[in-house]
């Protein structure tokens, strides 16, 4: 018979082969692993971030511009461009880091007629399923509102503050939510050609609370903040040709 160190190695030869083939078959399997998870990770941020977007712009089309609801569809004026009032719209850092969207038009009617349809559109709002007031002071104001019809997130109650300075500025902001983050802005008038004109700025601050792409928001929120003051630019000056036409109106 065969002895010695030599046969010894000879003999354990398919032993070694063995294990080899196991660790480089558990190797093959934890790679495959890898890969797959790798794979599921990359699929699970883009559903992520497609939900994301998604949640930003269905709900945008509801909280642009304030406590408001807004219809999510545009009319046919709009879509063709015609007798579209100018809405200028830019961004802009304000009380520290929070990125506001501002929109400003001027409006042919003087800040009290301008001041009148504001409240009207602000009162426009089919979404709101109650609105109640907590606390009331001059000028100012605590809301409970919930919302209603809010696509993916279904409901919404938010506490309100509210505040103004009669002709010049309505203020909102957010005290809490059940499901935002941080909500506020303003609609700030002012006077301009001797009073028959009115520079109106409407600006808001929003935060879902949840990754959006900053692209998509400033998008729909300009889109919504435009909307907004048209139909106020739109009611104002309708009111005004009436109290142009019949000055007892004023009386």
């Amino acid at each position: 018979m065969y002895s010695g160190p030599y046969f010894t190695f000879i003999s354990t030869l398919p032993l070694l082969q063995w294990e080899r083939m196991q660790r480089e078959g558990l190797h093959r399997k934890l790679r495959s692993k890898a890969i797959l998870k790798n794979r599921e990770n990359r699929s699970t941020i883009i559903l992520k971030a497609t939900t994301c977007a998604t949640i930003a712009l269905l709900v945008c089309t509801v909280f642009s511009g304030e406590a408001q609801a807004i219809p999510f569809f545009s009319s046919k004026n709009d879509k063709n461009g015609k007798n579209a009032p100018a809405v200028k719209v830019y961004s802009e850092k304000k009380k520290g880091d929070r990125e506001f969207i501002t929109a400003e038009t001027l409006i042919q009617a003087p800040p009290r007629i301008v001041w009148e349809a504001v409240h009207e559109e602000r009162q426009k709002d089919p979404d709101i399923e109650y609105s109640k007031v907590l606390e009331k002071g001059e000028n100012k104001c605590r809301l409970e509102q919930k919302f209603k019809l809010i696509p993916v997130f279904g409901t919404a109650v938010c506490e309100m503050h509210n505040w103004e300075v009669p002709l010049k500025r309505i203020d909102y902001k957010l005290i809490k939510s059940d499901r935002f983050k941080a909500m506020e802005g303003s609609w700030v008038l002012t006077s301009k050609n001797d009073g028959k004109a009115t520079l109106l700025e409407l600006s808001t601050h929003l935060d879902l609370g949840i990754p959006v792409p900053g692209g998509l928001m400033k998008s729909v929120t300009s889109k919504k903040l435009s909307k907004r003051l048209n139909n106020v630019k739109k009611e104002a000056e309708k009111t005004q040709k009436q109290v142009a036409g019949n000055p007892d109106k004023t009386r």
